[in-house]
């Protein structure tokens, strides 16, 4: 059984959305964890308890924030793969559809997936004009919209062009299939 592999690595709005978040979360905890750190050396044990507690929360946040990161789509005779950070998603191969997205299409999804300047690369959204879907995003450049009655993705593979024309090409029958 062939896999290909499609490699998505960070880039654009979500690569500089990304250090934002990691640098002010991380910030954040630190700040809290000193507060809670000067609070306890004056004895006042309450409010370092507290602020050691506010300090683990962005602190859990920074540890998470990465998990659903795709690293790589693979592409087999059975299903579509995507290889996140902590996990895999997978979609039938049977059935799926695959177009780029339109530079207008590409602009809509930073300004929906946009908060605060931070541009989530993952999540659940329903558009006016995308409908409904899951972003596993590395670079809204080569936005990738998927879809199969399992389910309706946006990817971002590096290459989107190869990555479409193999999902072009016909599933092997299955005497294409058996060893010689």
């Amino acid at each position: 059984m062939t896999v290909e592999r499609f490699p998505c690595t960070a880039g654009g709005a979500v690569l500089a959305g990304r250090q934002r978040l990691r640098l002010g979360l991380g910030g954040l905890a630190l700040l809290m964890a000193a507060v809670a750190l000067a609070a306890f050396i004056v004895g006042r044990w309450g409010a370092g308890g507290v602020a050691a507690a506010v300090a683990l929360l962005p602190w859990i946040a920074w540890r998470m924030r990465g998990d659903l990161d795709p690293l790589a789509l693979e592409l087999s005779a059975e299903e579509l793969t995507l290889e996140l950070r902590r996990g895999r998603a997978s979609l039938p191969r049977e059935g799926l559809a695959a177009r780029a997205l339109e530079a207008d299409e590409r602009a809509h999804l930073a300004s929906l997936a946009s908060v605060a300047g931070i541009v989530a690369g993952s999540g659940g959204f329903d558009s006016h004009r995308l409908g409904e879907f899951e972003l596993f995003a590395s670079d809204l450049a080569h936005a990738v919209l998927v879809e199969s009655e399992a389910g309706r993705w946006i990817v971002t593979p590096d290459d989107p062009q190869a990555f479409l024309v193999a999902l072009a090409r016909p599933l092997p029958t299955r005497l294409e299939e058996a060893p010689l």
